[in-house]
């Protein structure tokens, strides 16, 4: 199903979209399905939702913030992200599917009204979309967002908390794929120190493990590494560094050919969304032997906090739990039938999906 719903209180068109082919050659071509177009003017609201898989469930996915440069970009980041939502639900055992929203930042934007205004677009949909954050939107964005739906979920500690947890169970599976039981005996690469970044540090660091840490902002990652008896490099340093396990907890898009072929890693294993540069990334991963759990499922703790709460009403512990046996067993096929791993959990999340539609 391909479609277009457009939202608008002004005959301004965003980024002189052009006309109506345009806009859906677009659409195709960045391989979104269920779209709306947010442009409010009075607020300087101008934001993308997409919708990318309802068979399991309502679609679940954060409210990303950033000055997109065109709305070409704007539109595949969207698309990309609702993808990779609907991987993480249906890897994870969530009874969701996958949606996102982009807030293109700009000056003229009124930050307050227009998250309120985004958060009357998504009441609209009447649960058939569930927000949170996401990078570049702040808590008190989404509190104004909350103000007008019930479907913005403002509790982002835990669910950074629940990241972590899953992080760290994924991380346990890596080290079992080695045969290493005692996570104390690992040095782990932390890229990122923000609310996941820090979480994974403190867990490893209180399993004994070596933790080295690094973030844009050196300041950060200092504190962070004072706090847990760490030790923080800088943040072009963190992929290559000399460690078992690099966790990747930043921005998407850092693990490109050329730093895949100089890490000393055996294992990549980090909270960030769309990890890979390419897929032609995975397969280079594949042939190094580093074993790589795929983001849709090392970063699956939020949904499953959220989910569970909201729509499941089940505790969260079982599904966290699940994360660490579900990794060891993407690792031990992909090696087994000498694939890359990202092949081998989609086609398990697509397999999942497959089986709800009969």
């Amino acid at each position: 199903m391909t479609g277009y719903a457009r939202r608008q209180e002004s005959t301004t068109e965003p980024y002189g979209a052009g006309d109506m082919s345009d806009i859906f050659d677009k659409i195709s071509a960045a391989g979104a399905h269920r779209v709306m177009l947010l442009n409010d003017q009075a607020s300087g609201l101008r934001a993308i939702i997409a919708l990318d898989e309802l068979t399991l469930g309502p679609a679940c996915g954060g409210i990303r913030t950033q000055p997109y440069a065109t709305f070409g970009d704007a539109l595949a980041d969207v698309a990309r992200l609702s993808a990779a939502m609907t991987l993480k639900c249906a890897i994870a055992g969530v009874d969701a599917g996958g949606g996102k929203t982009v807030v293109i930042d700009h000056p003229q934007m009124d930050r307050a009204a227009a998250f309120r205004r985004l958060g009357r677009y998504i009441n609209d949909l009447g649960g058939l979309y569930r927000a949170a954050g996401d990078l570049g939107t702040s808590l008190e964005d989404l509190l104004h967002a909350a103000e007008e739906t019930d479907y913005v979920d403002t509790t982002g500690a835990q669910l950074g908390e629940a990241t972590g947890i899953g992080i760290v169970n994924c991380i346990r599976a890596c080290a079992l794929y080695r045969d290493i039981r005692d996570l104390g005996s690992l040095t782990i690469a932390v890229q990122g120190c923000g609310l996941i970044g820090a979480g994974v540090a403190r867990s490893m660091a209180q399993q004994g493990a070596t933790v080295v840490v690094a973030d844009v902002d050196p300041a950060r990652a200092a504190q962070l590494a004072s706090e847990i008896g760490g030790t923080s490099i800088g943040a072009d340093q963190i992929l290559m560094t000399d460690a078992d396990i690099v966790a990747p907890c930043a921005v998407g898009g850092i693990l490109t050919e050329e730093v895949v072929a100089g890490m000393k890693a055996w294992a990549i294993c980090g909270g960030a969304n769309n990890q890979l540069a390419s897929p032609v990334v995975g397969t280079l991963l594949a042939e190094r032997g580093i074993a790589y759990v795929p983001d849709f499922l090392a970063s699956a703790g939020a949904v499953i906090d959220g989910a569970t709460r909201s729509l499941m009403h089940i505790d969260r512990a079982p599904l966290l739990a699940q994360m660490e046996g579900t990794a060891l067993a993407i690792l031990a096929t992909a090696r087994d039938q000498q694939r890359p791993t990202t092949d081998v959990a989609r086609d398990m999340a697509v397999a999942r999906i497959a089986a709800a539609k009969g």
